[in-house]
């Protein structure tokens, strides 16, 4: 067994679904918001669309299971996330060996064996917990206190997007008691830590004082009530993209199935109102297209490899690099699912994606009424995207159009637009997300035009508050019947992760179009463990198997 100097928790299943099903059902009016329509009441509890998959296939919910049984159980923190996989392939090429955990919830057996294993060797891991997915502290206090159970002197560390946001409003100061409460050594809070996760890692195993790496938080030792807490300086850094070699397949990832995440761009180029994302990432950075072919031939060496998810969240943007980056994708026989914005794909780009080995995309289209589009500054019509969507319908490239409801400006006029896009175009997915109202984005500075008050999820403007949005998803999830619903928190993931599990795109719709009959039903306060939905589930469970087996 090798050694490792990090070992790093990428993701965690981080949805408490005993909590909500600790809640009293009768009163399921008061919390309906929190589960409805992203999760499923079954044999005494709410469950994810997928455990309720696992049950009827397996008669085993996923937190029933052992380790080895969740590893091939359905759980969306199955899936390979970018983060873990990233980290370690940057931190190779200084001779730094990284264990990734994908899913804690899956692989903490796993962890535990390689910690001990290092740490009888003379030599105990750092370990590193990603916050990408994260939006609190409660995530990150639950496996701390499961890893001090393996040993409490080890040394915890917190990164990633949760961390950085930390920041944004607030003072580094600020992690101290949340360090001290959730027993946390270190904290790196860059956009962008991979330089400073590499001299933190370096400098420790060299024994040398932490207080010239940048952007770190941390504690001078474990007595977690008195030891000193240290700040560094704060400095930006650009994304590694064109510092991190290709080095995919010197990785152990004993996880992965046929799917792995990569990215080619980091920040967006767009100045969307309701998005952070531009200001925060600084700017459009790309990969140069040499180095991108690189890193794909890399991962293809990977033999399971067989689908990627680019990540990129302005993936066809600019359109040159993106007609380069099909052109090499055609040399190699992979599949693809990606993020991508739809009014710039014409026929010849969607031909191209088709023949260089897509399958699906995320369209952001956020509103299909040009008054909200306007009002966010999209710079996009209903037209383009209906334009856009009609070649990927034509080549066979299947869509999840993704809606953002509540911006200023909503009315009941303009969430019907939604509605009659959704059937018009033929998305054959849609989601939606409720209106998040952050102050570092461009639409606070409007604040006042719009009468917009309130922060995050709580909000409210001249034509509506955040308390009509759940009522007016749930009526449109009703009314929609040409185009099936994933939850948006798991969205072109949930695709991707099931096709990677062996389903037809065909077989995630109908089983997907079951799963919502039966939240349709629930939410009419019709609640059966013998829905007649399972029953076909369950055959449609049947015939997958049979297939996927052959």
């Amino acid at each position: 067994m090798e050694k490792y100097d990090l070992i790093l928790i990428s993701q965690s299943d981080l949805v408490d679904y005993s909590g909500y099903s600790n809640l009293p059902l009768d009163r399921v009016d008061l919390y309906a918001s929190l589960v409805y329509p992203r999760m499923v009441y079954f044999k005494g509890g709410f469950r994810s669309h997928l455990d309720v998959l696992n049950s009827i296939k397996n008669n085993k919910f996923y937190s029933e299971c052992s380790p080895e049984e969740r590893r091939n159980s359905l759980n969306i923190w199955n899936l390979p996330g970018f983060s873990g996989i990233h980290i370690a392939n940057y931190l190779l090429q200084f001779g730094i060996h990284t264990k990734v955990i994908n899913n804690y919830d899956s692989e903490f057996d796993q962890l535990e064996e390689v910690y001990n294993f290092s740490r009888n060797s003379g030599r105990s891991p750092l370990v590193g917990i990603s916050s990408t997915f994260y939006l609190s502290y409660k995530e990150i206090k639950r496996l701390s206190k499961e890893l001090r159970k393996i040993d409490p002197n080890m040394k915890i560390l917190v990164g990633g997007a949760f961390a950085n946001a930390e920041t944004i409003n607030k003072d580094a100061g600020g992690f101290e008691q949340h360090m001290r409460r959730c027993k946390v050594n270190y904290v790196l809070h860059a956009f962008n830590p991979e330089e400073d996760l590499k001299n933190l890692i370096l400098q420790k195993r060299q024994g040398k004082p932490l207080k010239h790496i940048k952007n770190l938080t941390y504690l001078e030792n474990n007595n977690f009530e008195t030891a000193g807490f240290y700040c560094t300086e704060s400095e930006w850094h650009d994304p590694v993209l064109n510092k991190t070699p290709a080095l995919w397949d010197g990785i152990d990832l004993p996880f992965l199935n046929k799917t792995i995440q990569m990215r080619t761009v980091s920040g967006c180029s767009f100045s969307c109102a309701f998005c952070s994302y531009p200001s925060t990432a600084k700017g459009l950075h790309t990969t140069e297209l040499e180095l991108v072919e690189k890193h794909l031939q890399k991962i293809l060496n990977i033999k399971k490899v067989k689908t990627i998810i680019f990540l990129d969240d302005t993936f066809n943007v600019p359109v040159d690099r993106f007609k380069g980056l099909l052109k090499i994708f055609k040399k190699y026989n992979f599949e693809w699912f990606s993020f991508l914005r739809v009014q710039y794909v014409d026929d010849e780009i969607a031909r191209d994606m088709k023949e260089s080995g897509c399958i699906g995309v995320y369209l952001g289209i956020e509103s299909a009424s040009d008054a909200i589009l306007k009002n966010m500054d999209k710079r996009v019509t209903r037209a383009d995207f209906l334009n856009g969507i009609k070649h990927l319908k034509k080549y066979g490239i299947i869509s999840m159009g993704a809606f953002v409801l509540g911006f200023p400006g909503e009315t009941e006029e303009t969430l019907n637009e939604n509605l009659s896009f959704i059937k018009m175009s033929g998305v054959e997915f849609y989601t939606f997300k409720e209106f998040y109202y952050m102050e570092n984005t461009p639409v606070h500075e409007k604040r006042d035009e719009f009468g917009l008050s309130g922060i995050g999820s709580k909000w409210k403007h001249k034509t509506m508050a955040y308390e009509d949005i759940h009522p007016k998803i749930i009526q449109m999830f009703k009314k929609i019947k040409s185009s099936v619903f994933i939850d948006a928190d798991t969205s072109l993931w949930y695709i991707a992760y099931l096709y990677d599990q062996g389903y037809s795109i065909n077989e995630i719709i109908s089983l997907q179009k079951e799963i919502n009959s039966v939240v349709h039903d629930q939410i009419e306060g019709k609640y059966s463990d013998y829905h007649p939905a399972f029953n076909r589930i369950q055959n449609l469970l049947g015939t997958v198997c049979d297939h996927a087996a052959s």
